[in-house]
Formats: C-alpha cells, structure tokens, sequence
C-alpha cells in the first residue's frame, strides 16, 4: 500500500510539473510594491502638461506625509483638480511666460504643488490657504471651494499663488535694499490683530503684510499682480499721509522686477488682470 501511494504521489508530482502555465497577463499589477493606481487621464494631462515641460509634480491624491500632521484636513475632491490646473496655467504660467520669456518658469521653477482640499488653521484662528516650503514648494489649501468662473475665488487662490511665487523668486534674487526701514516700526507677530483700514493708514497693503519685512514685500507685489493698479491707487491715495510710503514700496517692486528679472512688471500685471477677467466673465 506504502509503495502505491509513493508512486501516485510521483505521478501527481511529474504531472504536474509537465502541465501548461497560464500566459502571463500584460496588464500592470497594482498594489504590488509598484505603482498604487492606474494612470487616469487626468494624470496623463498632468505628465504632458506640468511635469514633462517644466519638472512641476502636481499631487492631489492624498499623502498626509505632504501636509502638516497636527490638523486635521482632507483632500481634494478630484473633479476641482483640472478647474484649478486650467486656472494655474493662465493665472500664474502664462502671464509669467509673456513678460519674461518661455523659460523663466525653468530658470526660477517652482517645482511641486500640492493640492488640499480644506483651509488649514492656525492656533490664532488665522486661515492658511497656502504655504511655500523649501523655495520651490507651495501647498495649495481649500482647493474644494474652489470656482473658475468666480473672480472672488480667483482672486483668493491666486492671490496666495502670486504671494508664494514672491517668496521663491526674492529667496533667489533678494529684494532691494531699500525696502529695508520703510515699515519695520508696523511689523509685529501679532498682526493678525489688526484691520486693513488700519494697516492701510500705516502704508501697508493688507494686515498680514505687517508680519514682517518679506510678508510686506510679497504682498504688495500680489496686491498689486491680483487687485490691480486701479485698486492700489485708490488705497494710496485715499490715505494721503502715506501717499508717498505706497509709492515708493510700487516703484522699487517695478524695478526690482526690471534689474533682477528683465521683467516689465506692468506687463505682467495686465496679463494677470486680463486672465482672471477671462476666467471669471467669459
């Protein structure tokens, strides 16, 4: 009976060692240690439009690792993502490209976004609706609210990219000296507890603008990129005592934008303007 069931055993071993594999599927395994998903059409329009041409990585799915872990926050909804996507290249890329050649965007890249969909909040109650990390990152908040056709929403959002670009471009090309000295006695940590009209009177476009030397500079240029000179003048010239501080802040930008940039920031301010009036009435 030992010898029998040895010599089944045998036959079921060289038979099955003799029968025809399956062909391997050629369709790519997920979850494997690889790639967690397939590519998306979407993702598709990200490679081809972002990542190939300029090196920008564009993340919307969710990674906690990205964003800061003591909130709590949730990602986007992915139908805002190409809204958005369409609303960067011309809010932010084009007018940029037009003023200051095709490559300026590779010269002095911002190479990663990434997309959140709720605000963050600080400890104060401040909003967070972006964060530039390490010069070339910036976190994108409340991307879920957000409305292409909406110039409020527009203007939120790109008033935070245009802030945040700021930053990388001055932490390449310092911003003049001369800014040095015109406003430092406004500056303070606790300038969340001032309103505009009150920062206005002290020749500060916003209150967030009083947190320091760089947040005045960066929000003056995205005040007046996002605004526009039509909304910079009134505020200038209706607070008459600082006439002169608003002026002085417009024309050393305007020159800092020529000598570090060869960028005619007028120009770049009618293409900003022009393309969110595009968007949102078109």
């Amino acid at each position: 009976m030992k010898t029998k069931t040895l010599i089944l055993l045998l036959l079921c071993i060289l038979l099955g060692s003799c029968a025809k594999e399956p062909a391997l599927s050629e369709k790519p395994l997920f979850e494997l240690g690889g790639e967690r998903w397939e590519r998306t059409e979407l993702d598709k329009l990200i490679f081809n439009e972002f990542t190939k041409p300029y090196n920008i990585e564009i993340k919307y799915k969710w990674n906690p690792y990205e964003v800061n872990h003591n909130r709590t926050l949730v990602p986007p909804v992915e139908n805002q993502i190409y809204p958005v996507l369409t609303a960067l290249k011309e809010v932010w890329m084009k007018p940029y490209e037009k003023a200051g050649g095709s490559e300026f965007l590779r010269r002095f890249p911002l190479t990663k976004f990434v997309l959140v969909g709720s605000p963050e909040f600080e400890s104060d109650g401040s909003e967070i609706i972006g964060r530039a990390e390490g010069g070339t990152k910036i976190v994108l908040y409340n991307v879920n609210d957000f409305l292409i056709d909406n110039i409020g929403s527009l203007e939120d959002m790109f008033r935070t990219i245009h802030h945040e670009y700021a930053h990388i471009l001055h932490q390449n090309i310092h911003y003049p000296e001369e800014w040095r000295g015109i406003s430092t006695e406004h500056y303070t940590p606790t300038w969340y507890n001032t309103n505009s009209e009150t920062a206005n009177s002290q020749g500060l476009v916003t209150p967030y603008a009083k947190a320091s030397e760089a947040e005045d500079f960066v929000e003056t240029i995205a005040y007046l990129l996002i605004e526009g000179q039509g909304s910079y003048n009134w505020v200038a010239e209706y607070y008459e005592e600082v006439t002169h501080i608003f002026r002085l802040k417009e024309s050393l930008i305007v020159k800092y934008f020529k000598d570090a940039f060869n960028i005619d920031f007028r120009e770049l301010q009618r293409e900003v303007q022009d393309a969110i009036w595009r968007l949102a009435y078109n």
